[in-house]
């Protein structure tokens, strides 16, 4: 082989595990989603309540730092489902910021809304890593054990057979075309 070649090879190698290695890093991955409003009319006294949920989580490996939820205007009344320490600030535009020192790994927390004058406006969710990404969640059913098992293992069989016919149709092609 040409010395060159094998210069070039082993940079090109070291470029794509080092992006690889990059690429999965160890990192915080910030999501949040908002389980459900509810609004009740309440007749005496006359009054419109309205509550809202929203949950924060830390879906990577390493801890999220500095989280600030910022909303349009400060909400009538909100509080975590856990003992959590926050502060409370006002941004220059007048958007109300509560912050969150730190969300370890695989961590969440809940944050309870209750309003009767006006609804709170969530605009942004972000940390010293970046914005958190709104997901979308559905409730769903949890199965027994034994059906996940024998779910699992009729996928894996499955593929594993489809593994084995395609080996065997490459292996058929190729003495096709070795004949040929």
């Amino acid at each position: 082989m040409d010395p060159v070649l094998g210069h070039v090879l082993t940079g090109v190698v070291a470029l794509v595990v080092g992006l690889a290695l990059q690429r999965f890093a160890d990192k915080p991955k910030l999501q949040y989603f908002i389980p459900g409003t509810f609004v009740f009319n309440v007749t005496d006294p006359k009054v419109t309540l309205q509550t809202d949920s929203l949950t924060l989580q830390n879906a990577g490996r390493k801890a999220a730092t500095n989280i600030e939820l910022v909303h349009k205007e400060r909400p009538d009344h909100f509080q975590f489902s856990q003992a959590i320490s926050y502060s409370e600030d006002q941004n220059p535009n007048g958007e109300y910021v509560v912050k969150i020192a730190s969300l370890g790994p695989k961590e969440f927390l809940n944050i309870q809304y209750l309003s009767h004058i006006k609804s709170p406006v969530l605009l942004r969710v972000r940390s010293d890593q970046g914005p958190a990404q709104l997901i979308q969640v559905q409730f769903q059913p949890i199965y027994p054990k034994w059906l996940t098992v024998v779910a699992t293992i009729l996928m894996l069989s499955g593929f594993g057979l489809l593994l084995y016919w395609a080996i065997k149709l490459a292996l058929l092609l190729g003495k096709l075309l070795a004949d040929s």
